[in-house]
């Protein structure tokens, strides 16, 4: 059974999202089970109801659940095309769709990047620099914490103020997810000093949206994917 675990305040609807769907997709949460009651899952989760809720609805339009009314949530018997559910599993089965996947990152998430330095509030700015610290933390505790990189670009996706964005974000990242992990471990060893070069890349795109700059916040965003795809097809390459 999926743990339901607390979460830092600073993640939000994002992560438990996050949380619900890697239980869903790990087949733990099996189709049409009951989730447990809203007032069970903000307490595990240490968030509030409203924040539970915006989650819900996340998951709800990513076709990952659908709730009742008056019988509580469920997970969905048909995920929609959407899906990280579906994403995944052709995902696993067509090597080209992931270039395709990449190449629509790219070009995606430098969008969310340039809405985000228009109209991220202060609060969204605040968290990004937070998630920050925790990386970093990470990086000197000599930890291979692969979460607080998904809130990072999750936060920047919600900051976008553009629902659509965040739920086809979300979909994407959560699609690879565990591609993208696994990548990430095998390029460090290759690489020591890789964690701190996508910590400064991170910190370039977060202090472009602090400026309000959208031009510098998408080409940050543009050359971080860039460079992070390349180490994944060297390593692809050298795998091969």
């Amino acid at each position: 059974m999926v743990t339901f675990e607390s979460v830092q305040r600073y993640r939000l609807a994002g992560q438990v999202a996050n949380r619900i769907s890697t239980g869903i997709l790990d087949g733990e949460l099996a189709p049409c089970s009951r989730l447990p009651s809203e007032r069970e899952l903000a307490a595990k989760f240490n968030v509030s109801r409203p924040t539970l809720r915006e989650a819900i609805h996340v998951l709800e339009a990513l076709g990952l659940v659908e709730a009742r009314h008056g019988d509580g949530t469920y997970v969905s018997k048909n995920p929609s095309a959407l899906s990280p559910r579906v994403l995944k599993q052709l995902l696993e089965r067509d090597d080209a769709l992931l270039f395709d996947m990449i190449e629509t990152r790219k070009e995606f998430e430098a969008r969310n990047a340039e809405l985000a330095a228009k109209h991220a509030t202060e609060e969204h700015v605040r968290r990004l620099f937070q998630i920050l610290d925790e990386m970093e933390a990470d990086i000197r505790a000599g930890r291979e914490e692969f979460e607080h990189e998904l809130d990072f670009h999750l936060t920047i996706a919600e900051a976008s103020h553009n629902r659509i964005r965040f739920f086809i974000t979300t979909s994407m990242l959560l699609a690879h997810a565990e591609m993208l992990r696994e990548a990430r471990r095998q390029m460090v060893r290759r690489h020591a000093r890789l964690l701190e070069d996508f910590l400064h890349e991170h910190r370039a795109i977060a202090r472009c949206i602090e400026a309000r700059d959208p031009e510098k916040a998408r080409a940050a965003m543009h050359t971080h994917l860039e460079v992070s795809y390349a180490h994944y097809t060297a390593l692809g390459s050298e795998s091969g």
